[in-house]
Parts: C-alpha cells; sequence; structure tokens
C-alpha cells in the first residue's frame, strides 16, 4: 500500500510540472527559455518514472512503465513542436497561413531559405573561431545534432516496426521534411536542407548507439523493467563512453568561448580608446576643406586646416585626422563618429538624394526596385529610440544611388519585428536625366 501511495505522491508532483508548463507557455508576456522547458519536462519525466516503478512493482507487472514511455514521448513531442513551430524566441509563428506577401516571400528567400547541402554547415564551421556567440553556434550545429535523437529512443521501444533502420530512416526523414516544410508553409523559422541533415545524422547515430546489445538491454531494464543480463564490463563501458562524450562537449564548449573572449577582447580593444581632437590652425581662410569622403557622404573644415588638425589616442600616439580616416596606420577601428563624438567639428554634405523614414514601432526594412539597372538604394543611418513607456520609434535613412538615366519605381516595405507582418509600404517615383541628377517623388500606394 505504501507503494500505491506515493507512486500516487510522484504522480502528482509531475502533474504539477506539466501544468507549470503549460500555464507559462499560454501566457503570452512570459517566455520559457530552453534551459527551463527542459527543467520542467525533465522533472515532471523523473516523477512520473518513480511514480511508474513503485507501481509496478506494486502490481508487480510493467504496464505502468510502457504508459509511463507514451507520456515521455508525448512531452517530447511537445517540446520538439513547440521549439520548431510555436517558439517566437526563435522566429517561430505557429500554423498560421496569413504571412504570405511579395514582399514577406522576397524577404523569407533571400535570408531563410537555404536548398544547396552544407552552405549553413561551412558557414558555422566558418565562423568557429569569430565573433559569433557560442551558444548560437553550438544551437545551430550540435542542437540540430541532438534535436532528433530522441526519436531514435522513443520510436523503436513503441514501435516494433522502427526497428527496422531502413523504415526508421524514412520515418525520421519524413518527419524532419514535414516540420521545414510547414517552417516554409507559415514562412517562419528557416528552412535548411541543412536542418535535415543534421537532424537525420543526429537520430541515426543515436540509433546505431542504442542498438548496441548492452546498452540495448539496459534501456529495456530501466524502462520496461525487463532483466536482461548485462556484464558489469559492459556498463563499465557505457558509462566511462558517457562520462568522455560528456567531457568532450565541455572542453569543446570552453575551448570554443575561449575563442569568442579572445576575439571579443580584440576587438573591443580596438574600439575602447580615448581620443582628443587638436587643432593646430591659425589660418583666416574660410574656402571649405574636404578631408574624408564615404559612401554617401563628403566631408569639410570650414577652412583649408587638414594638416594641422589632430587626433590624440590613448594620451600618447598623435596622428592627422585624414591620415586616420583616409588610410589609417593604426590598429585601432577610428570612424568619423568618435572623431565627432570627441569634438571634431565639419561640415557634412550627402553624395546622392536622400529619403528619410520616421515612425513609432519595432520595424525593420525591405526594399524593392522596378529597374535595378537605373539605380540602387543605399542603407544609410537607421536610429531606433524607446521613450519611457516602452514603444519605439525609428528613424531610417536610404540614399537614391542614380546608375544611368531613366525612370523607374521603388517601394520601401516596413515590416514588424515581431509580427512579421508588413505594417507600411512606402513607394516613390524616380527620374534620373542623362548628367545623373536625380528627382524623386512619393505616390501613393
Amino acid at each position: 500500500m505504501v507503494k500505491k501511495i506515493s507512486a500516487i505522491i510522484f504522480y502528482i508532483i509531475a502533474i504539477l510540472f506539466i501544468g507549470i508548463y503549460g500555464i507559462i507557455e499560454l501566457k503570452q508576456n512570459v517566455n520559457l527559455s530552453e534551459g527551463g522547458r527542459l527543467f520542467l519536462l525533465c522533472g515532471s519525466c523523473v516523477f512520473l518514472y518513480f511514480g511508474g516503478l513503485l507501481l509496478s512493482k506494486y502490481r508487480k507487472d510493467n504496464k505502468p512503465m510502457k504508459i509511463n514511455l507514451w507520456i515521455f514521448f508525448i512531452l517530447y513531442l511537445l517540446l520538439f513542436i513547440t521549439l520548431t513551430l510555436f517558439d517566437e524566441f526563435w522566429g517561430r509563428n505557429g500554423l498560421t497561413f496569413n504571412n504570405w506577401s511579395k514582399g514577406m516571400f522576397s524577404y523569407y528567400m533571400d535570408n531563410c531559405f537555404n536548398v544547396i547541402p552544407f552552405k549553413t554547415i561551412i558557414e558555422y564551421l566558418g565562423e568557429f573561431n569569430s565573433l559569433l556567440n557560442t551558444k548560437t553556434f553550438m544551437l545551430n550545429l550540435v542542437g540540430n545534432v541532438i534535436a532528433c535523437m530522441p526519436f531514435a529512443f522513443f520510436l523503436p521501444l513503441l514501435f516494433r516496426r522502427q526497428n527496422n533502420i531502413k523504415i526508421f530512416t524514412l520515418t525520421i526523414i519524413i518527419i524532419v521534411l514535414a516540420v521545414e516544410l510547414l517552417q516554409f508553409a507559415t514562412l517562419s523559422g528557416i528552412c535548411d536542407i541543412d536542418d535535415i541533415i543534421l537532424n537525420v545524422l543526429g537520430a541515426l547515430v543515436m540509433y546505431g548507439i542504442l542498438k548496441i546489445a548492452s546498452i540495448s538491454n539496459l534501456i529495456k531494464n530501466i524502462f520496461l523493467l525487463e532483466k536482461n543480463k548485462i556484464e558489469k564490463k559492459s556498463i563499465i563501458k557505457i558509462a566511462v563512453g558517457i562520462i568522455i562524450v560528456f567531457i568532450l562537449a565541455i572542453i569543446l564548449i570552453k575551448f570554443r568561448q575561449k575563442l569568442y573572449d579572445t576575439n571579443y577582447n580584440e576587438r573591443m580593444s580596438k574600439y575602447n580608446f580615448s581620443i582628443q581632437i587638436v587643432d593646430e590652425s591659425d589660418t583666416a581662410d574660410t574656402a571649405l576643406e574636404q578631408f574624408y569622403e564615404d559612401e554617401y557622404h563628403i566631408y569639410y573644415f570650414e577652412s583649408i586646416k587638414s594638416d594641422k588638425v589632430y587626433a590624440i589616442i590613448n594620451n600618447n600616439e598623435k596622428y592627422l585626422v585624414k591620415d586616420l580616416l583616409n588610410n589609417n596606420p593604426t590598429e585601432y577601428e577610428v570612424t568619423i563618429q568618435k572623431l565627432k563624438n570627441a569634438g571634431l567639428q565639419f561640415i557634412t554634405k550627402n553624395k546622392y538624394e536622400e529619403i528619410m523614414l520616421k515612425g513609432s514601432g519595432n520595424v525593420s526594412s525591405k526594399v524593392s526596385i522596378n529597374d535595378n539597372s537605373i539605380l540602387e538604394i543605399g542603407y544609410g543611418e537607421s536610429n531606433y529610440i524607446m521613450d519611457n513607456q516602452n514603444q519605439s520609434y525609428y528613424e531610417m535613412q536610404f540614399f537614391i544611388i542614380p546608375l544611368k538615366s531613366g525612370n523607374t519605381e521603388f517601394e520601401v516595405e516596413l515590416i514588424d519585428n515581431e509580427s512579421n507582418e508588413i505594417v507600411s509600404i512606402e513607394k516613390y517615383k524616380v527620374d534620373i536625366d542623362n548628367n545623373l541628377k536625380v528627382t524623386y517623388e512619393k505616390v501613393d500606394s
């Protein structure tokens, strides 16, 4: 009787864990982290396991443990579906099919769609020694390998036919392909053939490991309460193998993080420096003098003095401002904005016609041009401000870059970063004469 009561208590605690998970997931203003989800789901599974174990001993059969396996599988599917289709943190928007528009489809195909095998994998491997966040790196490579591994545990135990490697492989491919197609159909997440490769590879590797006789028998003993004989040497080998894999994983993460920290510190050392502007000119000549130009602007001094205006870096190194900007002899990232912040005074002129968009909201932009041979659109500065009421405001700068004479139209789609919906479309008609002079006007959407 004690076993039955204890089993009921464990089941109640497991249900509480699952209930907390469900309540948090349903709250729109609360997002569970991956760690939080795993804690709640794994916690419920632990209590379910011991509840089933005690109930099986009370009943003297393994039926509760078999039911537990189905519950574990359902909980895993819940986590898998949430992360791949419904988690807003990962850019999922659920099974909604109302995102299709010319702008959204074009944006998705340009940024979130890949059918070239190993393209994304090679890109991430190339970022191993870079400033790419270690968590992002590991989740996109290792995470995709691990994501479908549990299928190799559940499917063969729950479905006899899945013990055939060909049937199992086909099943995994269908599952992963269905998820990727749903992501494409809803224009959420990233539809990438490399995700399929990594998901299927991870599941097959785990399938092969779990088919090792000693490991297979151990799992059946633990989860189905069978009494298969396992040699102590086999148990030791399994334990040592798990420990080695765990240690190697920790070493890999630590090594990757060390590379990231080194790159980050080197990068920041190029930005974290002091600048003092020294103007040694005494000329009265007020003619404008150009001292620098970038992609969209030309910068002038109000008098001829570019050979007399210096920047002192870290109270030690002294350089002409024009040399720092045009042919930087240092390892520091010196920008016109940093010099301006340090007190450099100058006049700025645009090289091209400018369009400035302002408004409220957390948005990004997508530009479409009817005839790309006539003009290009350059992206200038984008500023985002949030007020005391958490209301976001934006300022976006665009430049019309003429390529040849003619006329065409272009539009700027403003896309809400949370819902991925187009909030507005700004359309412009542009005329370019033989001297590449640009005139434009806004037209009704």
